[in-house]
């Protein structure tokens, strides 16, 4: 299980080894979420719901379920949809967002106004933070901007289905550029004070969905670089990327 005990959640960035990504809509998901030990449990609204209208309905009760444990609860949200998304989980109980395919300081701005405004409307523990998620080429380009737009952001962090298809694949089939965008990551989430979140992944594993061997090789590796922790998709993924990046499940 993980090391923190409720009431005691660590909301540095730097110290969260472990971000388990489920689909808010899925209940069965989310109540596996809750029991995996991850720092923290991202409930998705971008990438994972075939129907975000749906899963902007379920998201509260699944904060509400997730809110007691030891895990801090984020949501992941759509860049390109963020009035809605952030109306649909900003609630008591929410810790963080992650936006996806962030590409500007001005939307990271915009969300966290509008967390500001619902933070006062709804009751929310003021401060929730923000992860950016820099998917393609003009988010990394942007990236210092954006983790420097707002004292709320708290960590970066590549999605890299996402940048295959931004910068395509080399020949040899490693992804274009993924190794100096990784270490690039690591320098600008120095510079500007955030966590740097991610894992250094290797063939044949695509995207997050590697074994918890290999995961546990790819966050030492990660950890190697300068990163802090790391996102999955698996429950069976985060007690690697505990030990790996924090000694310890």
């Amino acid at each position: 299980m993980s090391a923190h005990s409720p009431g005691e959640i660590p909301l540095d960035g730097s110290k969260l080894r472990s971000w388990l990504i489920v689909p808010a809509s899925s209940t069965p998901q989310v109540t596996a979420a809750s029991r995996a030990g991850a720092d923290v449990v991202v409930l998705d609204l971008a990438e994972l719901v075939a129907d975000k209208g749906s899963a902007r309905k379920t998201v509260r009760a699944a904060i509400e379920s997730l809110k007691g444990g030891s895990a801090a609860v984020y949501a992941q949200v759509d860049a390109n949809a963020l009035e809605a998304d952030l109306d649909a989980c900003a609630w008591p109980g929410l810790a963080g967002i992650v936006i996806s395919r962030a590409e500007s300081a001005r939307q990271v701005q915009d969300a966290a106004q509008r967390l500001g405004r619902l933070e006062e409307a709804r009751g929310i523990a003021p401060g929730v933070k923000i992860v950016a998620a820099v998917e393609t080429a003009p988010g990394n380009h942007a990236a210092y901007d954006i983790a420097r737009a707002s004292p709320r952001v708290s960590g970066l962090t590549l999605g890299r289905a996402d940048l295959v298809m931004d910068l395509r694949p080399e020949p040899s089939g490693e992804i274009h550029l993924m190794p100096y965008l990784m270490q690039r990551l690591v320098i600008v989430a120095g510079a500007a004070g955030v966590a740097p979140i991610g894992a250094w992944w290797r063939a044949p594993d695509r995207g997050l969905l590697a074994t918890p061997e290999n995961t546990r090789r790819a966050a030492e590796r990660g950890r190697a670089i300068g990163f802090k922790g790391a996102m999955c998709l698996r429950p069976g993924q985060v007690a690697p990327l505990n030990t790996a990046y924090g000694g310890g499940a």
